[in-house]
């Protein structure tokens, strides 16, 4: 019933081993790679994150460490439209928080590299376009034209 395609598990395992860091492959899942608009902006916002996190009202020199705290993955998504539920937020920072609890530790803040994974990982697939919106409205519009009414469920 089951087939196995190993050539397949084998380029995946290389892929993995080849770089130090197994979430390098992760800014190529993105439209236009580590060059794309996307990554860019997913980029300048997580720097600016570590700067509002650090206090961005000062004029004292900064220390950037590469890290945000979890509470800045809500802005983060945001800034780049996708507007997750309060109940994927808290999703997405318990994924982070217990993340190495097999080491016994929670994690309180995250990286470049694993919030471009969270994106990836927790973003719509397609995003909705207004020609998208208008075809269901319109299909709800004509059904609804048919019937006097809509129950809850039907809406």
């Amino acid at each position: 019933m089951w087939s196995v395609n190993f050539v397949a598990l084998e380029e995946n395992i290389a892929m993995n081993t080849t770089s130090e860091n197994p979430l390098d492959i992760y800014p190529n899942l993105l439209e236009g790679g580590k060059e794309g608009q996307i990554y860019k902006d997913l980029k300048n916002f997580f720097y600016y994150s570590q700067i509002r996190a650090k206090k961005e009202n000062t004029t004292k020199a900064r220390i950037l460490d590469g890290k945000i705290p979890i509470d800045e993955i809500p802005n983060l998504m945001c800034a780049l439209g996708y507007y997750p539920t309060q109940l994927e937020i808290k999703n997405m920072q318990d994924e982070i928080k217990y993340s190495n609890i097999h080491k016994g530790e929670y994690k309180t803040e995250l990286y470049l590299d694993t919030f471009v994974k969270l994106f990836i990982n927790h973003r719509p697939v397609y995003g909705l376009t207004k020609q998208y919106i208008k075809t269901r409205l319109d299909i709800l519009v004509n059904d609804a034209e048919d019937r006097s009414s809509l129950s809850r469920d039907e809406f």
